[in-house]
């Protein structure tokens, strides 16, 4: 009876650890969540006349040959201290998971694109300003359209982000320059209200990286001042002259912005693919019944096999909640002996009960 007892008391201590121990982490978990979303600013717009979609917050505006005009937003800071903000105006590009990208300054444009938002946003719009805390400040960025009429849209982004000082990571002048979390205000001018029809080119087809990953990557254009909204690709890659798929994929709710190109990857997985020629089936849909086809021919090279040699095929995988699951089996598990325990102690003392 005794040892009995003692054994429970073992599982107990046991079992009111890990308990201790899953609420903790879950609780860590939580709080390191909730820090992430707590950046302490925010950015809003003051939206003019021209504004030609109410529903929006960001600037949807229809504008003509010539026209000048200055956007303000307001950035405002619910922080306790003073903070230092960069902001400037960007091109909008189509990045590797086909989203639209507003984060780069000086990307390297696609050779369709014949205005962009650089040649019509002042130099002034990038800019550096200082917010004071629990207080907001406007900031405005001026633009002047082209004396030639457009076709479709310009599409960009004032890109507002944060300037804090990282002294874990200075450099010679004791400080570094860091970004913790930017805001996008989107800017799209148009001419006309009708929308001019995205298209879809399949330009190069080859085998590269991303992020250590090998890829297939098929090298996707959308040449026209045209929004593609919904895409939707369908991939798959055999060996030249026979219809044995070797890598397949489909990928969804992707978009590609005006004048843009990405590179839509089809990653190996686990397979090792051989130097040899090679055949991409591709389709593309589009918001709007637009549908594309595409087959292409292509080479893998020794030399490119070469260089992607003993580098990682597959993600490494996260074992975070496998560690969750078992350790609501270990709290089941203790719970059952400890019920049975307490049952067979029960069960003892009716029988000492009895004699």
């Amino acid at each position: 009876m005794m040892e009995a007892g003692l054994i429970m008391k073992r599982w107990l201590k046991v079992l009111v650890t890990l308990g201790t121990l899953l609420v903790a982490f879950g609780w860590m978990q939580q709080t390191k969540t909730a820090k992430a979303e707590s950046v302490g600013y925010s950015v809003s717009t003051i939206t003019p006349k021209n504004q030609d979609d109410k529903q929006v917050t960001y600037f949807a505006l229809r504008v003509k040959p010539n026209q000048q005009q200055k956007l303000t937003i307001v950035i405002h800071n619910s922080s306790k201290s003073d903070k230092q903000f960069q902001v400037g105006v960007n091109q909008a590009l189509t990045n590797t998971n086909g989203v639209i990208d507003y984060s780069q300054a000086n990307p390297k444009l696609d050779s369709s694109l014949k205005v962009g938002i650089k040649d019509i946003f002042s130099k002034d719009s990038t800019q550096k300003v200082t917010v004071k805390a629990r207080s907001g400040k406007k900031v405005s960025v001026e633009y002047k359209m082209p004396a030639k009429k457009i076709d479709g849209m310009i599409l960009g982004g004032i890109y507002v982000k944060e300037l804090k000082n990282d002294q874990a990571n200075s450099k010679k002048n004791g400080v570094t320059i860091s970004n913790a979390f930017a805001y996008v205000v989107g800017v799209r001018l148009r001419e006309s209200g009708i929308d001019v029809a995205p298209d879809m080119r399949l330009n190069t087809v080859k085998a590269g990286q991303i992020s250590g990953l090998n890829q297939i990557q098929a090298n996707l254009q959308n040449p026209r001042p045209g929004l593609m909204k919904a895409l939707k690709v369908v991939s798959k890659v055999t060996k030249q002259g026979s219809s044995k798929t070797v890598l397949s994929q489909t990928k969804e709710n992707m978009a590609m912005a005006p004048n843009t190109n990405f590179n839509y990857s089809i990653p190996w997985g686990d397979k090792q693919l051989s130097a040899g020629d090679y055949t991409l089936k591709l389709d593309a849909y589009a918001k709007g019944g637009y549908h594309w086809q595409f087959t292409k021919n292509f080479t893998i090279s020794q030399k490119d096999i070469n260089s992607l040699k003993n580098r990682i095929n597959t993600p490494q995988k996260n074992y975070f909640w496998w560690f969750v699951a078992g350790g609501i089996i270990i709290v089941l598990l203790l719970a059952i002996i400890i019920y049975l325990l307490m049952k067979n102690r029960k069960k003892n003392d009716d029988e000492d009960q009895a004699e």
